[in-house]
This record gives structure tokens, sequence and C-alpha cells, in this order.
């Protein structure tokens, strides 16, 4: 998978099956069980843009090693 973004997280919690869902958190860690929007109660939390994220999650990605 290359492809990076919440969306992508999103999809795999709805369609993979468990292999495809096993190999991604094997390499990035556990998918969110819960819902998506319960960081909202957790303390020291704070919310970013879209793009923030996107940026974040691309470089925690190349430092994971996928060039995606």
């Amino acid at each position: 998978m290359t492809a990076a973004s919440l969306e992508e997280v999103l999809h795999l919690r709805a369609h993979a099956d468990l292999a495809e869902m096993f190999c991604y958190e094997r390499r990035y860690g556990v998918l969110a069980e819960g819902p998506v929007d319960g960081w909202r109660n957790q303390p020291h939390t704070a919310e970013i843009s879209a793009e923030e994220l996107e940026r974040q999650w691309a470089d925690a990605r190349r430092v994971l090693g996928d060039p995606a």
C-alpha cells in the first residue's frame, strides 16, 4: 500500500480482509477500533488541519521506509 491518509485507515477498517489488516498493522501499528472522534475527549489533544495530518503521516511513513 502506498497511499497515506485517514481515508486509507477508514477504508481498511470497513473493507479489508484479516490478512490485509494484519500486514498494515504489522508495519504501521494497530488500527483504531473505536470511534474516530474519540480523541476529542482525551487530555492534551489538539485539532490539526487535514493538510498538517497528511504532512505528518507522510513524514512518519518515510521514517518507516514507505516512500508514499
